[in-house]
């Protein structure tokens, strides 16, 4: 005898109420056929076959025909009774059915589920919260290290992207890679779920930046990878040195850059141009646009945009160069080749964009530079930390000293001192 789930089969009722509701769906009477093979199924204590059928049937749900196409004679014979009744039962019948396989056989589960979200998934953005509601309901009951969780989620990212609402996703992207090691899936599922998401942020005109995080993600997991891995990622590492020129928020391309998926794209003119962004300045990318005709249009990228970009990082560059020092704005107006009108536009968008602090003197038509942005952290970058480290300790011994010689002259005259100092 098949082993049973006590607390699922109690009576069959819930079992037999679902057929009903299922065979009424496909247009069958109540108590029809479907739920008398389940009724003879049932009785012979064919468990797993019960379920299947009802996974595999669940599709009348969304009317949906055996093909996956849309019972269309549904709408030409007026049935807006069944329709009615479809999305007032909707949620509720696949609760039920959710139900059901929460207690079945756990061999049997991964493949129920796949049959039940299959066609929600294929089918068009009709009933989308009802379809996100049950899919929500589905990934919850299932154990939270349950490698099916994976197939769930993906199908919550296709239902949501057709529906327009990644919105909702997006905040618990943060918890994407903890799901995914708790999920325990294979490295090229990893990398699937990193580019389904990222290709359906990128349909979504706020989310471009959310989309290139994926993109970085899924291209991380072939550090170290051999030649031919890296030469099945050639074309997404294109596609995100193009995304991370495009996208305004990216003006940071050190971390892109380091990837050996990246790397393996040299020699190439896209691997050029990534470099120029992420240590050159405007003349350079400048340059190369000339010696490059055309090469920038042809990959989908907009000149002007890059002309804006390259200038605030030029400027940060400048920036870099100048800590703790003043700019003049003639050094400013022909570093980025713009009129002098503008230059203060300028200072203001490149402080604005977090590239740099610094205060300026319009008199004197000059900006103070208090804080800048290092584009690349090389080993040049490291010895000036060091340097500065040094003369802060040096500076902090000063000040112990000069406090300590005070401690001691109101000690000598009978003044109690107390020197608190904090990091």
């Amino acid at each position: 005898m098949a082993s049973t789930s006590v607390a699922f089969f109690s009576g069959d009722q819930s079992a037999l109420e679902l057929a009903n509701f299922i065979g009424k769906a496909k247009g069958e009477p109540e108590n029809g056929p479907l739920y008398e093979s389940s009724k003879t199924l049932l009785s012979q204590e064919k468990y797993t076959e019960v379920l299947t059928r009802f996974a595999d049937e669940s599709k009348s749900l969304l009317n949906v025909n055996e093909k996956g196409g849309y019972r269309m004679q549904w709408v030409a014979s007026g049935s807006d009774a069944l329709r009615n009744w479809l999305n007032l039962y909707f949620e509720p019948v696949y609760n039920l059915l959710i139900a059901l396989i929460k207690d079945a056989q756990p061999e049997i589960v991964p493949k129920l589920i796949t049959s039940i979200i299959a066609p929600i998934e294929q089918t068009a953005a009709e009933k989308s919260q009802l379809k996100l509601k049950v899919l929500s309901n589905l990934y919850n009951i299932l154990e939270s290290n349950s490698a099916v969780r994976y197939d769930v989620y993906a199908a919550i990212w296709n239902v949501a992207a057709k529906s327009g609402d990644i919105d909702i996703l997006i905040p618990h992207l943060t918890s994407l890679d903890t799901w995914i090691a708790e999920w325990g899936v294979a490295l090229n599922k990893r990398r699937a779920l990193y580019l389904l998401i990222s290709q359906k942020l990128e349909e979504t005109p706020d989310a471009k930046s959310q989309a290139y995080e994926l993109l970085l993600k899924y291209l991380s997991t072939f550090d170290n990878a051999d030649d031919q891995a890296l030469g099945e990622a050639k074309d997404v590492a294109t596609r995100a040195v193009k995304e991370a020129i495009k996208v305004p928020s990216v003006l940071s391309f050190e971390d892109l850059f380091r990837l050996q998926a990246v790397q393996a794209l040299k020699p190439s003119k896209i691997y050029d141009l990534l470099k120029i962004f992420l240590e050159e300045s405007l003349k350079q990318y400048e340059e190369f646009v000339k010696a490059n005709p055309g090469f920038v249009e042809e990959q989908g990228l907009n000149h002007d945009d890059n002309l804006t970009k390259m200038r605030l990082l030029s400027m940060a560059t400048l920036a870099g160069q100048n800590l703790q020092s003043e700019i003049s704005y003639d050094t400013i107006a022909a570093s980025l080749n713009i009129p002098a009108d503008e230059i203060e536009i300028w200072i203001i968008d490149v402080i604005r964009a977090g590239l740099m602090d610094g205060k300026m003197n319009q008199l004197k038509r000059t900006v103070s530079i208090s804080r800048s942005v290092n584009r690349v952290f090389t080993e040049q970058q490291w010895v000036v930390l060091k340097d500065r480290l040094d003369e802060w300790k040096k500076s902090l011994k000063e000040v112990l000293r000069v406090v300590g010689n005070a401690k001691l002259l109101a000690g000598s005259q009978g003044v109690t001192i107390e020197t608190t100092i904090t990091a």
